[in-house]
């Protein structure tokens, strides 16, 4: 009987002692900043290809526009592109747009999966 009065108090000490909260403050190295919904990256774009025509067009693109391969995704046919400096967002989109195989150039967004669903009407 003496044996399980010590076990439930160790037991019941245990309990308590991870159930206090610390009260310490984490400091972290750099403010945590959460992108809202429609904020995008102001100088990477994300530019999709046609697996058929390859993605030597864009790469000639890219070398002869000045721009700068951030990513190139191994599972999609993509690549995350850095503009140049002296380039625009919009004026480099409208370059990549019109490269041989680019089937689609989008602003590079941070997406949670917290975020709301909403779903995209199409005009016809």
């Amino acid at each position: 009987m003496k044996y399980y009065r010590i076990i439930f108090l160790s037991v019941t000490a245990l309990a308590l002692f991870l159930s206090c909260k610390s009260k310490q403050k984490v400091v972290t190295s750099a403010p945590i900043h959460h992108e809202s919904i429609g904020e995008h990256s102001p100088s990477v774009l994300i530019v999709m290809y046609d697996k058929e025509v390859g993605k030597d067009p864009l790469l000639k693109a890219i070398k002869e526009y000045k721009a700068e391969i951030v990513y190139d995704y191994n599972i999609i046919t993509g690549m995350a592109i850095k503009k140049p400096a002296d380039k625009t967002l919009e004026e480099t989109m409208t370059y990549f747009k019109k490269v041989k195989g680019v089937l689609t150039v989008e602003y590079d967004r941070v997406t949670r999966l917290t975020d709301p669903v909403r779903p995209k009407l199409e005009v016809k």
